[in-house]
């Protein structure tokens, strides 16, 4: 019984390493050839963003109009010397997609190791964040789940918080272990506290992304900590103890410091009433996670989308199992295993309270740490199971791989395959290609897109509405517009066709302003005035 036990964990360690490479290989081939196949207009700035950094050299052109942050690290910096050697957008993209997403799965590796996860466990995981995510939420010309999206498929939102919060965790846990391991490594410990002081304060110039997912987390958690151990703050505790308090200083201390940068950003919040809190907290938020998990309704029961949000569920349930498993064991899981989780949730938490209290949106990718949470309570569950020799955790291991091929049915096979889910835009690419148009404008989720699938020959700009023509300030960059530009000049618009009648009734009858293309989706205008203006 023993050799078939061993047996089966050997095999089923080869079929997750072969589905492991299956996946990575999806995630390379549709970053480098398929890259403008997918991408929104939010995900299409990202490219825009690289040509602009390369061509200022500079990592936050003053031009460019950031969203909700004015990064510093991220992918269009990593993008640009590409782009500079490429000279294509698409091509620069893809390949530090690759690169970025190929440092995270690393990282987690890295990460699952140091918890206590054994090989097999820390290769589940990785599975796990790749195999599991379905795309519940199908928006136009988005095929792949949106927690992928984030972290290693056509951008990279949240690699480097992720990748901070992963080495915070460890570090911090590492300097609340006894004194004299620090002592043997003393050039280890004050290097790495460096080097993650900068880091942190590097990515808070970005915005309070870093503040919500690593610094207050570790705050609240080392509080909390420090009151337990010191019995309500009665009792002092060792010197040496401090050494993780004072490097949770230091990363307080990074943030605040990044403060005094101006981050120009597009996106103020505001304190909600208590009655909207409650709603936001109890209904909004769980809503919210379960649309992180791809569990989005509006399917038709007996059917293959239902069956897999069905099983999105099981997953759920068998997470709730796992964290239970955890709370209940006392000495089988051990105590680093479970303040990394413990870590986790907090850092959950605090984002799902940040979210509950403020105008802040309670979008399913600001929670996205939940997926950590799941992924390493299930791997912890399982190692401990597979130390006792339980079939059950076979079962599980089983249900992850067969999940994992029927989701290469469900999500990667219509992502890889598709050829003509962005026809129209691309037609309507080709046209201002052939007519050497050099700028145009759209609104917001038609104009990144379409420049992207020209890759960058012709710049769109965004107009908010093209009935009432004017700059959207979001995701662009002031040079494309008047009076940047000059207002005599040939331009193009690329109007919605259900649209076309209010935007014509904007102009006087002496304006010329010729309809000079039309497929099913759009109809393009030319002029030989610029039209559109900084607000």
């Amino acid at each position: 019984m023993k050799n078939t036990y061993h047996r089966i964990k050997q095999i089923s360690g080869i079929l997750v390493l072969l589905l492991l490479i299956l996946y990575l290989g999806i995630f390379a081939f549709l970053n480098i050839t398929g890259y403008e196949q997918h991408v929104d207009s939010d995900i299409a700035a990202e490219a825009l963003l690289t040509r602009e950094i390369w061509e200022q050299k500079t990592l936050t052109p003053d031009d460019w109009i950031s969203s909700t942050e004015r990064r510093i690290l991220s992918m269009p910096m990593m993008a640009a010397p590409i782009y500079g050697m490429t000279g294509s957008m698409q091509t620069a993209v893809g390949i530090a997609c690759v690169l970025l997403g190929g440092l995270f799965f690393w990282c987690f590796y890295f990460f699952l190791r140091k918890c206590g996860i054994t090989k097999q466990g820390a290769l589940i995981g990785l599975l796990m964040i790749s195999a599991l995510p379905i795309n519940g939420i199908r928006n136009e010309g988005q095929m792949v789940p949106f927690v992928t999206l984030l972290l290693y498929l056509f951008a990279e939102y949240y690699v480097f918080h992720c990748i901070l919060l992963f080495a915070s965790i460890l570090f911090y846990l590492y300097l609340k272990k006894p004194r004299v391991e620090q002592r043997k490594n003393r050039l280890f410990t004050w290097g790495m506290w460096f080097v993650l002081f900068g880091f942190t304060a590097v990515l808070s110039l970005g915005g309070q992304r870093c503040f919500q997912m690593v610094i207050i987390p570790l705050f609240v958690y080392e509080s909390i900590s420090l009151f337990i151990e010191s019995d309500g703050f009665k009792n002092a505790l060792k010197k040496e103890r401090y050494m993780a308090t004072a490097f949770v200083g230091t990363s307080i201390l990074a943030g605040m410091l990044s403060l005094l940068y101006d981050r120009d950003a597009n996106y103020a919040m505001y304190l909600l009433s208590p009655s909207d809190v409650v709603n936001k907290l109890f209904l909004v938020i769980p809503s919210a996670v379960l649309e992180g998990f791809g569990i989005s309704g509006n399917v038709k029961l007996g059917g293959f989308a239902s069956l897999m949000q069905l099983l999105v569920w099981a997953f759920l349930i068998l997470t709730v199992y796992s964290m239970i498993f955890i709370l209940r064991s006392k000495e089988s899981i051990g105590k680093e295993q479970k303040e990394s989780l413990l870590l986790l949730v907090v850092s959950f938490g605090v984002t799902a309270f940040i979210i509950a209290i403020t105008t802040a949106e309670a979008a399913h990718n600001y929670l996205m740490v939940v997926w950590f949470v799941a992924i390493l309570a299930v791997v912890m569950v399982y190692d401990r199971l597979t130390e006792d020799k339980s079939w059950f955790a076979h079962i599980i291991l089983a249900a992850i791989c067969v999940f994992a091929v029927m989701n290469l049915k469900y999500t990667w096979w219509p992502a890889v395959s598709t050829k003509d889910n962005l026809t129209e835009d691309k037609q309507v690419a080709e046209f201002l290609q052939d007519e050497n148009l050099e700028y145009g404008y759209a609104e917001f989720w038609d104009a990144s897109r379409i420049s992207l699938l020209t890759d960058g020959e012709v710049t769109m700009g965004h107009s908010y509405r093209m009935e009432e023509l004017g700059m959207y300030w979001w995701l662009t960059s002031t040079s494309w517009y008047p009076p940047n530009l000059p207002t005599d000049m040939k331009t193009a618009y690329v109007v919605r066709q259900e649209k076309k009648e209010a935007f014509e009734r904007q102009f006087a009858q002496d304006v010329q302003m010729v309809l000079s293309y039309e497929n099913s989706k759009y109809a393009v205008y030319i002029s030989n005035k610029n039209f559109v203006n900084i607000p």
